[in-house]
């Protein structure tokens, strides 16, 4: 087991985070450039926002207990120390962006959680794709785990609320909240499919503008205010 004194007095967890800290700021000006791209080339973005975050060393360790992991085994074991959220419109972008994921040649992607397709018992929803990474370090090459986790604006709204909870009931949400989420989780479902049809409806009208003019315009004036 993680000796909590040990890791408190000894580790140096500045320096352990660092790479990650690295790799999350690398990618989300990558991926921010991805997003102005598209706009400038006029063509539809499926990238809606872009975030992302390092677990501190207090989840760290908590996650390890949780798990019973080795603080040796760290590293390879708990494969979400750092962690990407790319939201989307709709949800057929959420696949357009793992496909540029995997396309990628700076990234190896070691496997896939698909919750859009399989949500949890809990009815969270999300693509999740552990990936591996190469960042420069001073002691030369160190290879990471990164977590990209995509979902749609709806689904980032359940999933936002429900952490919330899990934090306010110490993981332990009673079971009348938890009967209420499954049923918002089911409305959000029926929402995605909705603005999917909306969209795919859009898509097909021979409209004499370019269907994407009007928000690209606007994009590419946000763009030049310095906005996005």
């Amino acid at each position: 087991m993680i000796s909590e004194e040990m890791l408190i007095d000894d580790f140096n967890w500045d320096v352990f985070l660092q790479p990650y800290e690295l790799a999350i700021n690398e990618f989300i000006i990558k991926l921010e450039s991805m997003k102005k791209q598209y706009i400038l080339k006029k063509a539809k973005n499926p990238i809606e926002s872009i975030t992302g975050r390092i677990k501190t060393p207090s989840s760290i360790i908590e996650k390890a207990k949780r798990l019973n992991v080795s603080f040796s085994d760290i590293p390879e074991a708990i494969q979400d120390i750092g962690g990407i959220r790319i939201t989307c419109k709709y949800v057929e972008d959420v696949y357009e962006i793992y496909n540029l994921l995997q396309a990628r040649k700076d990234i190896k992607i070691a496997y896939v959680k698909d919750y859009i397709k399989n949500p949890k018992p809990s009815g969270y929803r999300s693509l999740h794709i552990i990936a591996k990474h190469d960042v420069e370090t001073i002691d030369g090459l160190k290879q990471i785990y990164i977590e990209f986790q995509i979902r749609t604006l709806a689904m980032h709204l359940w999933a936002t609320i429900e952490h919330s909870l899990k934090y306010k009931y110490f993981q332990n949400i009673p079971e009348q909240i938890k009967a209420k989420l499954q049923d918002a989780a089911a409305i959000t479902m029926d929402l995605d499919e909705k603005i999917s049809k909306i969209h795919h409806e859009v898509e097909t009208l021979n409209d004499t503008h370019s269907r994407h003019e009007y928000e690209l315009e606007w994009e590419e004036h946000m763009i030049k205010r310095g906005s996005i």
